[in-house]
């Protein structure tokens, strides 16, 4: 799919929700899923073919937590995705990939699939109205049992805020 080229106001957003599918995935991957939710507009919707709808940023993390209560870490990168800007309204398309290990039994986890989101402008900036996880791979790949390191050496950004 070619999307048109955006216009320079367009670029600016479009790098504002690449940037929001980013903290997405970073907070997930650090375990912060309260901070995970923030990236999703009051009454946003989290839908997957393998659970409910959650609406709602309590609902969402409640949902993220029970997905991934057994895991001892997951790992998600979210890559450079399709954009279009119309508004205060946008549509994205990003391939996410996630590494996981189950604690119950070691079991390592591979998941490849698309993230197709609707977005709305707020006074706050742009937040998901709704993402839906669309699995491509899911399997157990050949290695992923090195030690887990923890992320005690992040360092936290104080951003004058």
């Amino acid at each position: 799919m070619l999307l048109p080229t955006p216009t320079p106001t367009q670029a600016a957003d479009v790098v504002a929700i690449q940037h929001l599918a980013a903290s997405y995935a970073e907070a997930v991957s650090r375990g912060a899923l309260e901070e995970a939710t923030q990236v999703y507009a009051p009454d946003g919707v989290l839908a997957s073919p393998t659970t409910q709808d959650a609406v709602g940023p309590v609902a969402i993390a409640a949902l993220v937590r029970a997905t991934t209560a057994d895991l001892e870490f997951v790992f998600q990168t979210v890559h450079l995705g399709l954009v279009h800007v119309d508004g205060d309204a946008a549509r994205a398309r990003f391939p996410v990939t996630e590494w996981a290990r189950r604690r119950s039994d070691g079991r390592p986890i591979q998941f490849l699939g698309v993230y197709e989101d609707d977005l709305v402008r707020l006074p706050e900036g742009w937040r998901f109205s709704r993402r839906r996880l669309i699995p491509r791979i899911v399997g157990r790949p050949e290695g992923l049992t090195g030690r887990l390191i923890p992320y005690s050496g992040l360092q936290d950004w104080d951003l004058g805020q």
